[in-house]
Parts: structure tokens; C-alpha cells; sequence
């Protein structure tokens, strides 16, 4: 009886682990990664939003080659794909840049379909005429990029930066 009940416990602590597991990996990921803590910020609640900036990505750019922000600021970005081909909008260093774009190459090259897999906090994909938002505080900004790291849109000069803007002070409630 005892032994009975030991294997009905073992056999639920491995579905609770199983299931445990599953959610650890379910919110931002590539591929299966699990979610990433961000230095330079974290998705934001639509609450907190001082201005909304629209971005259209197309032509191999992003019709913006650079945007003020404010340490401390939550933007929602309004990004429409007026492209017909697909395309991302991604926030981050540099240095993540480059590892959101070796992901995404691995994922073209194995066949994976990037939109199914493509649900990292930071970023949104869009399929041709799409238009997602992404809500995004800023904090402890340093240098910062705005990128489509789908493979070789990048390199065609599908970027930008972000400056902060150490003379605003204050959340600026404006449509840029």
C-alpha cells in the first residue's frame, strides 16, 4: 500500500515538473529558451504609457533612424508592416542584437518557422501588412538599438538608436 501511494506521488511530482517546466519557457523565448531578465528595461503596462511612437517597416528600414527617450519612460510602439515581406522590431544592446539575429539565422537555416517561434518580451514579428504593438519602460538606458534581425535585414541598415534625453523630465503625453 505504501509502495502504491509512493509511485502515485512520483508519477505526479514528474506531471507538476513537466508542467512547471513548460511555463518556466512559455513567456519569452527563441527556439525554447527560457524568459530573459533585461538591464535596460522590462515590457510595460499600457497604464504607464507617456507616448506612443508609430513605426513602419519597410524598404529595409524602419522609416526612423533614431528615437529620444527618457530613462524611466514607457513607450508603446505601434509597429506596421507596410513590407511584403516579413520583418521584426527588436529593442536592445547591441550585443543582443547580434545574438537575437545568430538565433533567428539558426531558425531560418533549420527550417523553423520564425512568427510561431518568434515571442521574445523585447520584440514583435510581423508577417507583410501586419501591425503589432509593443509596450516597452525604459530603464537604466545606455546604448541602445531598435533592429530587424531577421537574416541580412540588419545588415541592409534595417536599424536605429535610441538617444535618452537627459533634458526631459516628467512623462510627455504625445502621439510622435
Amino acid at each position: 500500500m505504501l509502495i502504491a501511494r509512493f509511485a502515485v506521488f512520483v508519477a505526479a511530482l514528474g506531471s507538476v515538473v513537466a508542467f512547471g517546466a513548460g511555463l518556466a519557457g512559455a513567456g519569452g523565448k527563441h527556439g525554447g529558451e527560457a524568459a530573459h531578465v533585461f538591464s535596460f528595461g522590462a515590457p510595460g503596462k499600457a497604464r504607464d504609457v507617456s507616448r506612443t511612437i508609430a513605426v513602419k517597416a519597410g524598404d529595409m528600414n524602419f522609416q526612423i533612424e533614431s528615437l529620444r527617450i527618457r530613462d524611466g519612460e514607457t513607450i508603446r510602439f505601434v509597429v506596421s508592416n507596410v513590407d511584403e515581406i516579413d520583418h521584426d522590431f527588436t529593442i536592445g544592446p547591441p550585443a543582443l542584437q547580434a545574438r537575437h539575429r545568430a538565433e533567428m539565422m539558426e531558425m531560418m537555416q533549420s527550417g523553423q518557422d520564425m512568427a510561431k517561434l518568434h515571442d521574445d518580451a523585447n520584440a514583435v514579428y510581423l508577417k507583410p501588412g501586419e501591425t503589432k504593438e509593443l509596450i516597452w519602460s525604459f530603464r537604466n538606458v545606455a546604448r541602445l538599438e531598435f533592429a530587424c534581425n531577421v537574416p541580412g535585414h540588419y545588415e541592409a541598415g534595417m536599424r536605429g538608436r535610441f538617444h535618452v534625453d537627459p533634458l526631459t523630465s516628467g512623462p510627455r503625453h504625445a502621439t510622435q
